[in-house]
């Protein structure tokens, strides 16, 4: 007897305490999973082949309300304003600009976005527009034997590419009776100072390769590099004579002048360079034929009227959406856009022909996708941990200009922003590779894991985002990411296409965008966003790609590590 009961007595303890773990184990609070996590595990799961919920509930249902909110009739509907002949292609600056800024601002007030500018929504950038008066442009080429008076629309003063001017003089320039000294441009290595200082350089440039950008570049270093000797040898002006175009650009569009540029090295190298005038025409190439090479007896009479400058504003639109923990929504993650394009075609007569550069995906359809989502996000009941700063940009289409003054005049610490999403040229679906639909294709992919992130948003909703094997790598300083991935951010912009018919002619307009996919995308990008600014993790840099070294320094930097 004695040893039976002590036996149940053991098996009562060991029952008992079964009991007991049972129990605890049922009554213990849950472990908070956050959307986040719920969202990585079912990517996980179906990226590991697992069998995992359905489609959408693979999605948070919380964010999945809210992302079904990016509506393709409602980008429709702004980007068919944004991009009308109304607002004149947006050029930066231009009244146009201004009517979109002020848009743009009214859809950040709508969704309830908190204002993020040193003016409401706006950040204002103080700069001044620079141009000449071409009405006092002199150019009368004589002696030789055939004299040439150049007219103002025969001429181009300096070189106009993307935004970007080159070789410009910078203040007024005249010249009387200047000699004229012929030069091959390929074989100018050899001339002395002694022959050239004093006298303007007459040449033939290559023909600029527009259709191939990695060349083109190639080309503007070196006709830079060549009117640098020429301006170390003395030489006043350079005049090259193109007889393939019969009119220039004269003076040139108005420019934008940055007061915090002054001193700032060109893109294409510090050295100072002579300035360049070319000459088109028939009438122009005949005169160049009939001088003689080295030494001619021709002079030149010439005069450029001093840049004349006048104030402007030009502006960033910006709007936070808060986040929700008390000490991370203090962190930000950006989704931007730029919101300029080009403007108006010069020399162009409206009455017979379109002279409108709408811009409806480049990138009017980044502008309303920023609008969209911070639409469609501001419907959270629960928000996400971290802010999300909806950010548009002025001057892209110049240089980067709005981006950059934001890198310098950040609206939150730049140490406090954890990554930028920034969307171009997200509405086209007819690539020039092929149709591009349910796809997005990250610039500097595998720079840093914001990719990762992207890519698990994509899992998560059906879009493809991957690294387009050419044009990713290729891309990443060509947009507005690149102003924060200099000073640490991580950055990278998201495209569907590339290169498509009109890219950056007069026929990128809004009835040609794929709505529908832009929707979808967009919902991606969307869950990009709130998994970045609800994860535990901020995104880092690849220190195990050399590209992304730099950035990887500049991170360092920024934190203070």
């Amino acid at each position: 007897m004695k040893g039976r009961r002590k036996g149940m007595k053991t098996r009562t303890r060991t029952a008992l305490a079964l009991f007991l773990l049972c129990l605890a184990a049922a009554t213990a609070p849950a472990q908070t999973a956050t959307p986040a996590t719920a969202a990585r595990k079912a990517a996980a799961q179906k990226a590991a082949g697992q069998s995992a919920p359905a489609q959408k509930a693979a999605v948070p249902a919380g964010w999945r309300a809210a992302l079904e909110q990016i509506s393709a009739d409602s980008m429709r509907g702004h980007l068919s304003f944004l991009s009308s002949d109304l607002l004149e292609g947006r050029n930066t600056p231009s009244r146009g600009l201004d009517i979109a800024a002020e848009y743009i601002a009214a859809q950040f007030r709508r969704a309830g976005l908190e204002p993020a500018g040193d003016d409401g929504y706006f950040q204002t950038a103080n700069w001044m527009l620079a141009g000449r008066e071409i009405s006092g442009f002199q150019m009368t080429f004589t002696g030789g034997g055939n004299n040439l008076n150049v007219r103002p629309e025969q001429s181009s003063l300096g070189f106009s590419i993307g935004g970007f001017s080159f070789w410009m003089p910078d203040a007024g320039l005249s010249l009387k009776g200047a000699g004229v000294l012929k030069v091959e441009y390929a074989n100018s290595s050899t001339l002395t100072r002694e022959q050239a200082a004093g006298k303007v350089v007459v040449t033939e440039l290559p023909e600029f390769p527009r259709a191939d950008r990695a060349r083109a570049f190639q080309v503007l270093r070196e006709e830079n590099d060549f009117l640098a000797r020429m301006r170390s040898l003395g030489v006043p002006l350079v005049v090259a004579f193109d007889p393939a175009a019969a009119r220039g650009r004269g003076a040139g569009p108005l420019r934008l002048v940055d007061p915090e540029s002054a001193g700032r090295e060109s893109p294409l190298g510090p050295q100072p360079v002579a300035p360049l005038v070319t000459v088109h025409g028939a009438e122009a190439a005949r005169l160049y034929d009939s001088l003689p090479a080295g030494a001619t007896p021709a002079t030149l009479d010439f005069n450029a009227p001093a840049l004349l400058q006048t104030p402007v504003k030009v502006r960033n639109v910006a709007g936070i959406l808060r986040g929700s923990d008390p000490a991370l929504k203090d962190t930000y993650v950006i989704v931007s856009a730029h919101y300029d394009h080009l403007g108006v075609r010069e020399n162009c007569d409206s009455s017979k022909e379109d002279c409108i550069y709408n811009g409806a995906n480049d990138d009017g359809s980044g502008t309303v996708s920023v609008i969209e989502l911070a639409s469609a996000l501001s419907t959270l009941k629960t928000r996400p941990k971290r802010s999300i700063l909806f950010l548009t940009f002025f001057g892209e289409e110049k240089g980067l200009l709005g981006s950059r003054y934001y890198g310098r005049h950040p609206l939150v610490p730049l140490a406090k922003t954890v990554a930028q999403v920034n969307l171009e040229q997200v509405g086209r679906t007819d690539d020039s590779e092929g149709p591009q639909v349910g796809t997005m294709a990250v610039t500097g992919f595998d720079y840093s894991d914001v990719g990762t992130a992207l890519k698990e948003a994509g899992d998560l909703t059906g879009v493809k985002v991957y690294k387009h094997p050419s044009n990713s790598d290729a891309y990443f300083s060509r947009s507005d990411n690149q102003a924060l991935a200099d000073v640490g951010v991580p950055a990278h912009t998201l495209s569907v296409a590339y290169e498509y018919p009109d890219y950056h002619a007069v026929g990128d307009e809004w009835p040609k965008i794929d709505y529908a996919n832009m929707a979808k995308v967009d919902r991606m990008v969307g869950a990009a966003l709130l998994l970045i600014a609800d994860g535990a993790r901020e995104p880092r840099w690849n220190e195990q790609n050399p590209k992304a070294a730099h950035y990887v320094e500049a991170w360092k930097k920024l934190h203070a590590r």
